[in-house]
């Protein structure tokens, strides 16, 4: 069976027949197909088909009619004899396809329905399970024009049974939709429709997901490009736990986009990174083929990774972290970006040669930013809330470190957080030391960007710092990765734009 076209669906999630009417209005612009999630309706007659009428007429897009029970994430309770007749009778009425659950197959055949028209969908959303082939094989016996299963990710590894499912699907011919939900199955809505998906979802807008892990159709379309994606498409991504809010994706899927090159950056929200290179990244030993370049890493991976790898640049050693990998064939390279792309925005408001330094923060961010500022002649220390972590790598740098606590007697002028406080999701609106303990210091610099301005920037610049954002090391050490990965020159003007645009 032949790969068909990318498909983006919108899924409408609104309360009010009218809110749904504009919202498919909206959709034309961004979609292929629409799914009207009836069970979110407030102001609609669930016992009229006929209201349908009214609901879909001047359709701009052909209609997938879903209207799920309450046990499969539906969400109100409506009788399942009065929501399957709606359904069945509605889809040969008014719209190309009717969605409904495997679980109440033998209700809705006692209803006729026109399988040429019919969606027969399975769900789980608590695993992945292990025997999946089992639910495609009861699921596919079942006459309907199209069969879905969805379910959850509950680690990144679980969609390569999601992409197995696709395959056996493509070699049986049948119209398959296959995704996991939640942040670890985001990879399946993005290469899906590449390995045979009959479609893949989106919103029209944060917020209106109807499912966990569900992009936009904006993102869908214009962000990772899903119908230009094929089997050689080259992927990039960044592995870290968690990567949803990370601005990586938009800044180097745009830079891709702006120099017309065929590849695709994924966030992949990996807990187990032995597993993770064994199955996805070894040549010798992954489970999926696919044409993988490179690697972005982040928290908490940027240390453990180094086992990992095949060799290590001067940076990556002498940091003893490492935030890219670049992967040729067999071979798999560390590098440290970060430490360039850290001190690049630093050195344009101060001059680091003799400066005395505070490094907040031990993880793997906080090496590279004293293996930069050491090799710059900065005098440096660190703080740390785990002075005995801190300590081991800091012994190798012949630096002092201190507890968190002592900050304060610190007499640094310039201070760098590199700790993940005050970071969107993660302690927002804290900062990793007293407003007080900035006064009288010269620069705080930030590497966290997501807020823009954060607790502890907004401190600093009440105290009378100069302040720098983590943006600006963000598109910095993207700039060279993008370099690494492609060999070419990156449009930072774009990678800007877009890493605004996330923030924003």
């Amino acid at each position: 069976m032949s790969l068909s076209p990318a498909r983006i669906c919108a899924v409408i999630t609104e309360e009010t027949v009218a809110e749904t009417r504009a919202a498919m209005a909206h959709a034309a612009g961004q979609a292929d197909l629409i799914e009207l999630r009836l069970d979110y309706l407030r102001d609609f007659d669930f016992t009229h088909t006929e209201g349908l009428e009214s609901l879909v007429e001047g359709k701009p897009l052909p209609v997938i009619l879903t209207c799920r029970s309450a046990e499969e994430g539906g969400n109100q309770k409506i009788a399942d004899s009065v929501r399957l007749k709606l359904l069945v009778e509605g889809a040969k009425r008014f719209a190309e396809y009717c969605d409904i659950e495997a679980a109440h197959y033998a209700e809705a055949v006692s209803l006729a329905p026109d399988t040429s028209r019919l969606i027969l969908s399975y769900h789980n959303f608590q695993e992945t399970p292990a025997d999946l082939d089992k639910a495609y094989d009861r699921l596919t016996a079942l006459p309907a024009a199209i069969h879905k299963i969805v379910t959850t990710a509950n680690n990144i590894g679980d969609s390569l049974a999601v992409f197995r499912l696709l395959d056996r699907a493509r070699s049986d011919g049948k119209n398959l939709i296959a995704l996991a939900m939640g942040e670890a199955g985001i990879i399946t809505r993005v290469l899906g429709p590449s390995r045979g998906c009959f479609l893949t979802y989106g919103s029209l807008a944060p917020g209106k997901e109807s499912a966990v892990g569900q992009l936009t159709c904006d993102e869908l379309m214009n962000l990772y490009r899903v119908s230009r994606i094929s089997p050689e498409t080259v992927v990039a991504g960044i592995i870290g736990s968690p990567v949803a809010h990370s601005a990586s994706p938009a800044m180097h899927n745009r830079a891709f986009a702006a120099l017309g090159l065929d590849l695709v950056y994924l966030p992949l929200r990996v807990e187990d990174l032995d597993a993770f290179f064994r199955r996805f990244v070894r040549s010798e030993t992954r489970e999926i083929d696919w044409n993988l370049r490179g690697l972005s890493v982040t928290l908490p991976h940027k240390s453990a990774v180094i086992p990992l790898l095949d060799q290590l640049d001067q940076t990556a050693l002498g940091a003893g972290a490492v935030n890219t990998v670049v992967i040729d064939q067999n071979n798999l390279t560390g590098h440290n970006t970060d430490v360039a792309g850290a001190m690049e925005p630093l050195e344009r408001v101060c001059s680091l040669e003799g400066e005395s330094c505070a490094v907040i923060g031990a993880g793997g961010a906080a090496r590279a930013v004293v293996y930069g500022l050491r090799e710059r002649g900065a005098h440096v220390t660190v703080f740390a809330r785990d002075a005995v972590r801190a300590s081991v790598f800091a012994h190798g740098f012949g630096i002092g470190v201190f507890p968190l606590e002592a900050f304060s007697t610190s007499d640094a002028a310039v201070v760098v957080n590199t700790t993940p406080v005050g970071m969107r999701g993660h302690q927002e609106g804290l900062s990793p030391v007293p407003r007080e303990s900035m006064r009288g210091r010269r620069v705080a610099y930030d590497l966290v960007y997501n807020p823009l301005r954060t607790q502890f920037l907004t401190d600093a610049n009440d105290e009378g710092c100069e302040t720098v954002s983590g943006l600006e090391m963000l598109i910095a050490q993207a700039a060279l990765q993008f370099k690494l990965w492609t060999g070419q020159e990156p449009p930072l003007e774009s990678m800007r734009a877009a890493a605004m645009g996330k923030l924003i």
